[in-house]
């Protein structure tokens, strides 16, 4: 905790890049097509390099207007009451329901350009029975061929294996729905720049264990972006060493998030993409949301101890493993995605509640605000675990509902008076007026 009121504070100079890549990413989905290059329609962010092979690539999710809806609560309520008039009740993950509204009323494939952008193939990888069910019914909609990939939620030889079969018949499946040859150098090149830009984004977040924090939560969520779609190129391997060569500079230097540091705060969820806004909450008092529990820590690429600890991991290079062959690189993206990343702890009370004990305690946060994903059942599994975890620990916590996706679980008069007392029982008050410091970085949503 930083007691002085006013830090030294800067915009980011790296934000320019990140918009730049955003942009770029979205023009890609809609000029694909005409460019030749290949449309995967799925949520397919966990393993972008194996889809390298078949060269340049585009992915439009389920949904290409899944960010317009969120900022745009009253249709997105619509698109969900669409999915929901068809028979899918509101016990199904909000986000497919959203997904699948823009599917049936035919957005999914509406070109803003002009015209209609038609998948290839339809790829999803199953982190829950919803989202592989979700590819499926893509897949029935559009009338085009679709693969689901189950992925394992333990690290055993057998399930390691089981991911690598699946993987291997991937690739052959993708040659014959498209019949073009895969590269394996490609391949190989992708997996290990998006094993590159995973490491330096974990170095990005230990930055943040800084006091004061060179960036905050808010700036890690928006940060975060090129990484979900492109952490497979060499210009996002760049993108990420620029974030960390400012970031470490800024920490260097004192320069802070916000100008003021009175608290930091874990927040151990996903905020409402409807409502960013919530991450402002803390500055009201002073204080900063400093680190989560995913979200953002899951495109980073960890070491995760037995006592919860996390450390940026090393690639397999520097671990003295070469990898020269396909069945080389997917063993070296199985390693990955099992061993080094929290894509999958995130559902298993194994892990989650220790790990929130020590992110709390390496990233010295006064305590934690976690929220109850009504939308999601896999993020709510082990809030209440959690909770008795950090309690136990002497961490102060607060708990409010939420949805991902669905602004018709979120009561924002109630969370923000759960919220306020919170902090406030904590001994913070209320920044007056004129001691607001301007946003250092420009739209941090």
């Amino acid at each position: 905790m930083v007691t002085e009121d006013r830090l030294p504070t800067k915009p980011l100079e790296c934000w320019a890049k990140m918009k730049e890549l955003r942009r770029k990413h979205f023009r890609h989905t809609w000029e694909a097509k005409d460019r030749g290059d290949v449309v995967i329609m799925g949520i397919v962010q966990y393993l972008l390099s194996i889809f390298a092979g078949l060269g340049n690539y585009a992915n439009p999710s389920f949904g290409p207007y899944f960010t317009t809806l969120m900022r745009n609560p009253d249709e997105l309520v619509k698109c969900l009451e669409s999915v929901e008039a068809r028979g899918f009740k509101k016990d199904i993950c909000a986000a497919m329901r959203c997904h699948l509204g823009q599917l049936y009323a035919g957005q999914s494939t509406h070109n803003p350009l002009g015209g209609e952008c038609k998948p290839d193939f339809i790829f999803q990888v199953d982190a829950c029975p919803l989202m592989g069910k979700t590819g499926q019914l893509a897949g029935d909609i559009l009338g085009v061929p679709y693969f689901v990939i189950d992925f394992p939620h333990s690290g055993s030889q057998q399930a390691r294996q089981y991911l690598l079969d699946q993987m291997q018949e991937a690739i052959s499946w993708m040659e014959k729905v498209t019949g073009r040859e895969y590269n394996d150098e490609l391949l190989i090149q992708a997996m290990k720049n998006e094993w590159r830009s995973m490491t330096l984004w974990a170095e990005v977040c230990m930055q943040v264990q800084h006091v004061p924090a060179p960036i905050d939560w808010r700036h890690l969520w928006s940060l975060r972006l090129p990484l979900v779609t492109m952490r497979h190129t060499e210009e996002v391997v760049d993108y990420v060493k620029m974030v960390l060569d400012e970031v470490k500079d800024r920490a260097k230097q004192g320069i802070s998030a916000r100008g003021f540091e009175r608290a930091r705060f874990t927040s151990e969820g996903l905020p409402p993409f409807f409502y960013p806004q919530i991450l402002h909450h803390p500055e009201k008092y002073g204080a900063i949301y400093v680190i989560g529990g995913f979200g953002v820590t899951e495109w980073g690429a960890w070491d995760m101890a037995q006592d919860g600890t996390w450390t940026p991991a090393k690639p397999h290079w520097e671990r003295g493993i070469e990898v020269r062959t396909r069945e080389g690189a997917l063993r070296t993206l199985v390693d990955l995605y099992v061993d080094h990343t929290n894509f999958q702890r995130t559902w298993t009370l194994q892990f989650r509640p220790q790990e929130a004990v020590k992110r709390t305690q390496d990233w010295h946060c006064a305590g934690a605000v976690a929220i109850n994903d009504l939308g999601c059942k896999g993020a709510q599994v082990g809030v209440g675990e959690i909770l008795n975890a950090l309690g136990d620990a002497g961490i102060p916590t607060v708990v409010f509902d939420s949805s991902q996706t669905d602004p018709r679980d979120f009561d924002l008069a109630q969370v923000t008076d759960r919220v306020d007392t919170f902090f406030e029982n904590l001994g913070l008050t209320r920044l007056e007026d004129g001691e607001a410091i301007p946003e250092p970085s420009g739209d941090a949503d």
